[in-house]
């Protein structure tokens, strides 16, 4: 998850409130914390705060948090837990004129390996966010080692392991790159000299801003009044460890992008409907209504209706002020989420034979309630279809499942998964039916489903609190967005 973006605009220009509805446009990315990092040319300028974008930066911070030159970034906790240290971006001060700001989406799986190194060379660490370590050691490397930015990035990206789609400023130029397997999307539009950088093409749309293209996996990209400068090292793209192809998130088209968003070339709306009437195709129950789990699932739901020839009714009405419970940090507050979340209208489930359409099962824990709720509204079956495969192993490039007993797809059955649910059937779509679904040609990582990781898990995920006892961090985050920066 996470969400990140980047701008840069003529001299003079203020990039804040289009940063601002940017980042807004990706709220469904990350819903704990935010934050943006300004450039006038002589100063960066950096707010952060927990909570959403509308709340963070309800008005300007101060008159002074002005520029034409940004990156700035939603956040879903994976590596340190939602205090402010670990908000994005992160930005080094200790050498004013080499100022820098970092953001990124993904996770990195030798993070501790780096860490410990960089700290026997003297760095040191605000908090426990991989974007931190980023920007960490690309510092270290320019200013204590003498590299440029473009060397620093192309040995980080030989080096780190994992999941990274970033966003880098300095006081003049911006820098994007993604990881050797573009396991975290990143795109760009503009023209001359005025670009922006951002996870999902909905950040450029909202800014009538022409998608260009996206940032390839291992490539570098460097913005600034001269134009873009594009650089792809060999080196880099060999670090993908003998796999021709990249290995794209395929859990972007299931759950995480929106529909109106552009991934890996296709339109997301485009893919879920395809999932939807790919399992109508290969379903034999007989049912008299579809109704999907809002809002994920709408499009997989309309597929399947379509292709069934069914009636397609929104039954279940979503409370739109309670986020994505799948990012919840803790099962209680799921579990009051989902109740607050959703309200039947039972009028559409009465004596029917309901289709109920959702995206993806991982804890179970929404699935098993909206089954019940269903059947209390007079459904007389319920027969669950669900967008993706059984997910039975655990992500480490950006997504919260850190332990596979997490997942009810790696503890039981199909069957005894259905009982648990309480539902009449279920079927999932196999990995091959999302194969054809999203035209994959072996680009896709499904390692969720399949187990097929493409980077080398090389250390133990380390949880949030098991993190914070290690390293003794007094959490010092406060409600008025005040920062500490990323020093030496």
């Amino acid at each position: 998850m996470c969400g990140v973006m980047g701008m840069i605009a003529p001299q003079g220009e203020d990039v804040f409130e289009d940063m601002t509805h940017g980042l807004f446009q990706m709220q469904h990315r990350g819903q704990d914390a935010c934050g943006i990092a300004l450039s006038d040319g002589d100063l960066m300028r950096l707010h952060r705060g927990l909570g959403y974008v509308r709340e963070a930066f309800a008005d300007r911070p101060h008159e002074s948090f002005k520029g034409w030159l940004a990156c700035g970034h939603v956040r879903y906790p994976t590596q340190g837990s939602n205090r402010l240290q670990n908000a994005q971006p992160h930005r080094t001060a200790s050498f004013p004129n080499r100022q820098m700001a970092l953001c990124s989406n993904g996770d990195l799986t030798n993070y501790w390996t780096i860490r410990k190194s960089l700290e026997a060379d003297g760095v040191r660490f605000a908090g426990t966010n991989d974007a931190e370590l980023l920007l960490n050691f690309i510092t270290y490397q320019h200013v204590c080692k003498g590299q440029s930015l473009e060397e620093a990035i192309c040995l980080l990206m030989q080096t780190l392991k994992g999941a990274y789609s970033a966003v880098l400023i300095t006081r003049k130029a911006m820098f994007a790159f993604r990881d050797p397997y573009g396991l975290r999307p990143l795109c760009y539009g503009g023209e001359g000299q005025s670009w922006v950088v951002a996870s999902e093409t909905t950040a450029l749309d909202i800014l009538r801003v022409d998608l260009v293209a996206e940032v390839e996996p291992g490539e570098l990209i460097r913005f600034d009044h001269d134009g873009i400068h594009r650089q792809s090292h060999p080196d880099v793209v060999a670090a993908r460890e003998g796999r021709p192809k990249p290995s794209h998130c395929i859990f972007e088209y299931i759950y995480f992008s929106r529909p109106d968003s552009i991934a890996y070339g296709q339109r997301v709306y485009d893919v879920r409907k395809r999932i939807g009437a790919w399992m109508a195709q290969h379903d034999s129950v007989e049912g008299d209504v579809v109704v999907p789990v809002p809002d994920s699932s709408n499009s997989v739901a309309l597929g399947y209706a379509l292709e069934a020839k069914l009636p397609f009714e929104f039954g279940l009405v979503r409370n739109h002020y309670i986020g994505r419970t799948f990012i919840d940090p803790d099962q209680p507050r799921r579990d009051d989420s989902v109740r607050m979340k959703f309200n039947p209208l039972r009028s559409v489930f009465k004596d029917r034979r309901v289709i109920l359409v959702d995206d993806s099962i991982v804890r179970g824990t929404t699935s098993r309630k909206l089954v019940r709720m269903v059947r209390s509204a007079g459904a007389a079956e319920v027969h669950l279809r669900i967008g993706s495969p059984v997910t039975r192993f655990s992500c480490f490039y950006g997504i919260d499942t850190p332990t596979a007993e997490e997942l009810i797809g790696n503890r039981l059955s199909v069957e005894e998964i259905r009982k648990h649910l309480t539902a009449d059937t279920l079927m999932y779509t196999p990995v091959e039916g999302l194969r054809v679904c999203a035209e994959d040609e072996g680009q896709y990582c499904m390692a969720c489903f399949d187990g097929d990781y493409p980077i080398e898990i090389s250390e133990a995920k380390i949880s949030r609190e098991d993190t914070h006892q290690e390293y003794g961090r007094k959490d010092t985050s406060s409600s008025e967005g005040m920062s500490m920066d990323t020093a030496f």
